[in-house]
């Protein structure tokens, strides 16, 4: 099969040896001994970043190292991928939230319109909500827009983006289209802060409330999972992962079979491992997924449209005028009306920067946004987020939480592997645009 990877390479070399995304806020899950291991608090940032890590070239690995400060021990391609790796800076921009609290609106993007459940809307009539300029998809280009300048690459030229296909299995060659010719100069702090932000950012995007506003991503919406009361932001963050980590079958504890058909060798993906408790749940991802299941997709997930932009929003008058419209066609929706149109003129209302050829939040997070509606916000949720708010603990007056982790919400997810595909696409795309970014092209 041959990809046509504009911003990925699967680098399989055959010179190797024999408010908080994915839970960077920290949440306890309890096991029944003390002294099991539990996921890290960051796992789900780390396993995109893993996966990324499976997929960087070896011309990638030493810029990576010089962003990161790291002087391996030595420069074989076993060692920059050991040494030099993604995960440890991958929840970097939660931990220094509080010192960068301008920073804090890069973390999710919002729409005026948009109420999971009842109306997905990406971004609708009303636009986009916040700041203009500040929000992820914005932050994405912005810190990749920095890197390109260091790195000496323009998105918009083909003549200099590095295009790498396999030309057979475990294997992978430059086509001779362009690329960095030079390595850029030693990276300095604003290089090394947007490279922390994009590692970041990128895998921020695939955890699909933080593309939505309703109750604040789902922090507002009640829940129970696993017997504990909690929040859907939490437990889309860090629960449904957690799980996932823990059911991992037993086979995926050793090093996955070395077979010569397939793109990326067992050790390539070893090289990239670092003995944390999610190691298994990455086997099971590359083995299941994206080298059989989504082996045919991977190159719709990392190009993007002829025409890669979001949409413009509307004027405040049309996006009234077009809830008037609904209201006269259906009466009863008149109270919800009133709200939206409420809301609509309180908040304002942003443009978002246009995506790039090569880089393309918007269209990337497009299906991400959907999933709010498709599989994240249960019908018991919405109908009691309609339900007059009662003291929490009440239990004589208040409605109780839905419970998520039930067959009913669960078997949609386990049996189209809603979660592992996000950390997949997550990791791939990130690889994309660091190789397309730092990979320098064949002398």
């Amino acid at each position: 099969m041959r990809l046509r990877l504009a911003l990925l390479i699967v680098a399989a070399s055959s010179a190797l040896p024999s408010v908080y995304a994915w839970g960077a806020a920290g949440t306890v899950i309890f096991y029944p001994s003390a002294s099991a291991r539990r996921p890290n608090a960051s796992s789900g940032h780390e396993i995109v970043a893993t996966i990324a890590q499976i997929h960087l070239h070896p011309s990638v690995l030493p810029v990576i190292c010089d962003l990161m400060d790291i002087e391996p021990s030595d420069h074989s391609e076993a060692s920059l991928r050991r040494q030099c790796h993604l995960a440890p800076i991958a929840t970097w921009a939660d931990r220094e939230r509080m010192r960068m609290r301008w920073s804090s609106a890069m973390h999710h993007i919002e729409a005026v319109d948009d109420n999971p459940g009842d109306d997905c809307q990406y971004p609708g009539a009303g636009g986009w909500a916040g700041t203009k300029r500040i929000n992820l998809l914005d932050a994405i280009k912005n810190v990749t827009g920095i890197l390109a300048d260091w790195s000496g690459v323009d998105e918009h030229d083909n003549s200099g983006r590095t295009l790498l296909v396999p030309t057979a299995p475990r294997r992978a060659t430059f086509l001779r289209v362009g690329g960095r010719s030079l390595s850029p100069r030693p990276a300095g702090p604003r290089e090394k802060e947007a490279f922390k932000f994009l590692v970041h950012f990128i895998g921020e995007f695939h955890q699909p409330l933080h593309l939505t506003r309703r109750q604040r991503g789902g922090h507002g919406a009640l829940v129970y999972f696993e017997g504990r009361l909690s929040n859907l932001h939490r437990v889309w963050g860090t629960g449904l992962l957690a799980r996932l980590i823990r059911i991992v079958p037993p086979q995926y504890s050793s090093p996955l079979p070395d077979r010569s058909d397939l793109p990326i060798p067992s050790q390539q993906i070893e090289l990239a491992l670092r003995h944390a408790i999610y190691d298994p749940l990455v086997r099971r991802v590359m083995w299941e997924g994206v080298e059989s299941k989504w082996i045919n997709d991977i190159d719709d997930w990392i190009s993007c449209p002829a025409v890669p932009t979001a949409p413009a929003p509307e004027s405040q008058s049309t996006s009234i005028l077009s809830i008037v419209s609904g209201v006269l066609s259906n009466p009863w929706t008149l109270p919800r009306a009133l709200v939206k149109i409420v809301s609509s003129a309180s908040r304002e209302r942003v443009d978002i920067l246009p995506d790039g050829p090569r880089v393309c939040p918007y269209a990337w997070s497009t299906p991400v946004h959907a999933l709010n509606c498709k599989y994240v916000w249960p019908p018991a949720l919405i109908a009691n987020a309609t339900k007059p708010k009662v003291e929490e603990f009440s239990h004589a007056r208040a409605a109780r939480p839905p419970i998520l982790d039930t067959p009913a919400y669960m078997a949609a997810l386990d049996d189209n592997l809603v979660l592992e595909k996000l950390v997949a696409q997550g990791g791939l795309r990130l690889a994309g645009v660091l190789n397309w970014l730092f990979a320098t092209k064949e002398a």
